[in-house]
């Protein structure tokens, strides 16, 4: 009998031993519902391989998304994966929230991601998330409002002064806008299609000289304000959401060119199906030689805290495996982040759509997208204050020699704090 009780036991402690089960809490980034399937899916595969692996998933808004995982991390119950974009990675990395993966995988699958994207996710040696997802830019043009300007269509702008000479002989012979580029959501922007950076680096990532506060600079900011006070951009240009806006100017036939994502293709099909069947696509001017102009990106996380880091680390990388993501970009217009997934024929087949023609044309611009992680200190504070200084120029506030000065001195005295 007692032996008998002895084995009960012994198979009962086994028993609860098999149906323990390891937990990962993973958050996506706005992705629920549209894609509550889909992920769903990615997670059920993944628990069917791994039986002692439960998944619980949570959608989270991207606009309180950052709040939420520095409040979770704060309190001691982060999730263990996060999607994140380059940027926030970089901050957070910086804050200490987030684990290094290349302590949690091996070489050989962090080989399987385009290394200029990986690059961008490196801090001090280490590398803090995987590339999911990302975008490549390009120009959206209508090409009614071409003809009506007197362009030929088939002549799309190749640089940034084309563009602008564009969007005045658009606005002049039509009224219409020309362009509307996010050269205050991103303030290096309009330096950068001059073929200036902001700043040199040392050996260290670190700044190490300041360069917008000389005359060529000013220059710039000149050209672009003497555009916007004569009333050839859009007043919005100034103003959060300038992304939005443009798309709605674009799809109201108010604005003849889109910078934006090729994800658009489909946005512009089924809102305006008769602006889409004007529209053609054209790639967006590279950057001159030595600018250091980057892209963007989402990102899956290892959080600082978790309980089980191999684990979650794992997930992620089965999450961002090549059949996911291809099935993922054929289910939305977005781009891959591994080399391989450029072999299949999705990113090569021209279908005679204009989807079909930006998948193409964006494909080959991969390999070079990166996020440029240098170690700035004080980074947000620094770069609204750049914002600022520009929308005063735009305004008429402040001169563009004055605003850069005043806007380099205060980057000179927070880079020594």
């Amino acid at each position: 009998m007692k032996k008998l009780v002895a084995i009960l036991i012994a198979l009962m402690l086994i028993a609860g031993f098999v149906m323990a089960k390891t937990t990962i809490t993973f958050w996506t980034m706005s992705l629920k519902p549209t894609f509550t399937d889909f992920i769903q899916g990615i997670i059920d595969k993944y628990e069917k391989l791994h039986p002692d692996v439960e998944i619980k998933w949570e959608d989270v808004p991207w606009d309180v998304l950052q709040q939420k995982l520095i409040a979770a991390y704060s309190a001691g119950n982060p999730p263990d994966v996060v999607n994140l974009n380059m940027s926030w990675t970089i901050d957070f990395a910086e804050q200490g929230v987030l684990l290094p993966v290349d302590d949690l995988l091996s070489k050989d699958v962090l080989d399987l991601y385009f290394d200029q994207m990986l690059k961008g996710l490196s801090w001090k040696g280490k590398i803090y998330g995987l590339p999911w997802y990302t975008a490549v830019d390009v120009i959206f043009y209508n090409k009614e409002i071409f003809k009506k300007a007197g362009l030929d269509p088939k002549y799309p702008p190749k640089s940034w002064d084309e563009v602008l000479l564009y969007s005045v002989i658009i606005k002049e012979k039509t009224g219409k806008y020309g362009c509307m580029p996010t050269v205050v959501y991103d303030p290096s922007a309009m330096f950068a299609w001059d073929g200036l950076n902001l700043y040199t680096l040392d050996e260290s990532n670190r700044i190490k000289e300041i360069l917008f506060d000389k005359p060529e600079y000013a220059h710039t900011l000149n050209k672009w304000a003497t555009l916007y006070k004569l009333g050839y951009l859009p007043k919005e240009i100034v103003q959060e959401g300038e992304w939005a806006k443009s798309t709605e100017l674009y799809q109201s036939e108010e604005l003849a060119m889109l910078i934006t994502g090729i994800q658009f293709a489909d946005r512009v099909k089924w809102n305006a199906p008769e602006v889409y069947e004007k529209s053609e696509v054209a790639p967006v001017p590279p950057p001159k030689p030595g600018v250091r102009q980057g892209g963007w990106y989402s990102t899956l996380n290892i959080v600082k805290g978790s309980k089980n880091p191999k684990v979650a680390a794992d997930f992620a990388a089965f999450v961002s495996n090549l059949e996911n993501q291809i099935a993922f970009c054929k289910l939305v217009t977005i781009f891959p982040t591994l080399k391989e997934a450029l072999n299949d024929p999705w990113f090569s087949h021209d279908d005679g759509t204009l989807t079909a023609k930006a998948r193409i044309m964006g494909a080959k611009y991969l390999k070079n997208i990166t996020y440029y992680s240098e170690e700035i200190p004080n980074r947000k504070e620094l770069f609204d204050k750049l914002k600022s200084a520009i929308i005063s120029v735009f305004l008429g506030q402040k001169d563009p020699e004055t605003a850069l000065k005043e806007t380099a001195k205060y980057w000179r005295e927070m880079i020594k704090k």
